[in-house]
């Protein structure tokens, strides 16, 4: 067939132009022009879209989508974020619990303390109070914390001594769990009844996932969460293969398993032999070195401003002297590597170990990624370009910290917040994303926030608004070809090139044209997943 239209952005140039498009064997066979092509092509099917704006599918360079697809599936209230206080969070899952009495389980997620004003760190007592019959897990927006009541703590298998190697499991006074845990290793037990399902549920609940990410025009997300090289990380893979081998999955999937604590990767390549499928992945290995600032687990290289007293808590999560020997093992081994820096302390860390690999094992063109840079020293904003480290950014985050950075950083440090044009400006090859479930999916949304640094509602949510905002052109190709970059996909996604794989979308709206208010309305009419129409309006 001929996709053509007016108004197409091919990720090549700085705005869209009139161009038709034939699409043949999944691929992109020509790029002509709108009228006035071989009459050779007149047998072809043809889709005219008149002005209408046809681009490149969006590739997510940072998503979960094995706990994201559990978020947005009918087990999990989903509508904590818009919660401004502990009570209202206990009372709407309070009434989520009445209406679903048939759960086994209460799950929740989208709570963030950050949105809280001077609400306390939550405990489990509040939802004794409220729903003491049954366990309730609910995820922080971040990913970072679980807040659990009584019923939770006892059936994860959570004892008073439970300790961890990082993170920190909270307590009251007298040493008991207060149901409050922060970081990966300290809420993992949690975590694992969280996603607790039969596979019939699981594979329901990744059809419906999938299609939810057609509507949106995705045509690549990963999975993130650095899951170790455990039978249920296996299993829960092999349900995504199968998937794509019988019913065939309309989104690319790239995963990162566990990164820390290994030097020798047999247990990824014996993954990757066995799971690897036409749409499915095994992409790099993945490292948290701290957490998030909101609670004081992002690594500063200057004490917080609002804590003298640390540079933060518990971090690195690991040490830096195994982190980098894991880092030049990876690397040396062909596997790309990408770490968790929130703050300016980590980011350096992660910066002067890439350098190191670097000097270890040549120009390994392996792409190496730096996840969230939420602040940044400026003498570190050209290394990325010098490092050939790929910056990973999700510009929504903004939003989620409305403001709150200026209490843990202060206004000199908050002016280097979330600084997305600053590292693009100095040639850092930048990747968008969403880091779904922290924030919703949606690209229009992200798409927004980079090109306003505002809410919703269009007020700023930060102190250097203006400084950062990018424009349009530079935020889809970061949503669509430096993303593909990111996946080592470049050949084959990103653009609407000869050659690449027929991954186009179309939108009700002309993103070069629009006001920014209705950026947000935009919506996918019309998706084509390597030729085949995956969704349509």
């Amino acid at each position: 067939m001929i996709i053509k239209s007016k108004c197409v952005f091919t990720g090549m140039s700085k705005s869209p132009e009139p161009l038709s498009l034939l699409i043949k064997n999944n691929k992109i066979q020509k790029v002509l022009p709108y009228e006035g092509y071989s009459n050779r092509y007149f047998g072809e099917e043809i889709k005219d879209y008149g002005d209408k704006l046809v681009m490149p599918s969006f590739v997510d360079a940072h998503t979960h989508i094995m706990s994201g697809a559990v978020d947005g599936s009918e087990y999990v209230c989903d509508t904590l974020g818009k919660c401004k206080s502990q009570k209202e969070c206990v009372d709407m899952i309070q009434e989520y619990a009445k209406a679903h009495p048939d759960l086994k389980r209460i799950r929740g997620t989208g709570w963030f303390v950050g949105a809280w004003n001077d609400d306390p760190l939550p405990d489990k007592r509040s939802l004794d109070r409220a729903i003491p019959d049954k366990a309730v897990y609910l995820r922080c927006a971040d990913g970072h914390s679980m807040w659990l009541n009584s019923k939770a703590i006892e059936e994860s298998g959570y004892q008073a001594d439970f300790e961890v190697e990082d993170g920190e499991v909270c307590r009251f006074d007298d040493g008991t769990l207060t149901g409050l845990f922060i970081e990966l290793s300290a809420l993992a037990p949690a975590m694992k009844l969280y996603m607790d399902f039969t596979e019939e549920e699981l594979q329901s609940i990744h059809e419906n996932f999938q299609k939810k990410l057609a509507s949106y025009g995705i045509a690549a997300v990963s999975e993130m969460f650095a899951d170790d090289y455990t039978k249920e990380t296996k299993d829960s893979f092999t349900l995504l293969k199968k998937l794509d081998e019988t019913k065939g999955l309309s989104t690319e999937v790239f995963c990162y398993t566990k990164l820390f604590g290994y030097t020798d990767f047999t247990p990824f390549f014996e993954l990757k032999k066995e799971l690897d499928s036409q749409h499915f992945h095994m992409a790099g290995v993945k490292g948290f070195i701290d957490g998030v600032t909101e609670t004081y687990t992002g690594l500063l290289l200057e004490p917080y401003s609002d804590r003298p007293e640390t540079y933060g808590g518990g971090v690195p999560l690991w040490p830096m002297e195994k982190m980098q020997e894991e880092i030049i093992a990876a690397n040396k081994a062909g596997i790309q590597v990408r770490l968790h820096c929130i703050a300016d302390g980590s980011v350096r860390m992660a910066l002067d170990m890439y350098e190191k690999s670097l000097e270890a094992n040549g120009n390994h063109e392996l792409r190496n990624t730096i996840e969230h840079i939420e602040n940044i020293h400026k003498d570190d904003i050209e290394r990325f370009r010098q490092l050939h480290v790929i910056p990973s950014m999700q510009p929504y985050h903004v939003t989620l910290s409305n403001n709150g950075k200026v209490w843990r950083l202060g206004k000199e440090r908050c002016q280097l917040e979330f600084p997305i044009r600053t590292i693009y400006e100095a040639g850092g090859d930048m990747a968008i994303g969403t880091d779904y479930p922290v924030v919703q999916i949606n690209p229009f949304a992200t798409i927004y926030a980079a090109f306003t640094r505002c809410d919703d509602i269009g007020r700023p949510v930060c102190r250097n608004s203006e400084m950062q905002k990018l424009p349009m052109d530079v935020i889809i190709k970061a949503y669509t070809l430096a993303g593909a970059r990111v996946y080592h996909a470049e050949e084959r996604m990103g653009t609407l090139e000869e050659g690449k794989m027929a991954n186009i979308i179309v939108l009700n709206n002309n993103l070069f044209e629009i006001t920014a208010e209705e950026i947000k309305e935009t919506k996918v009419i019309v998706n084509y997943f390597e030729g085949r129409e995956v969704y349509h309006e």
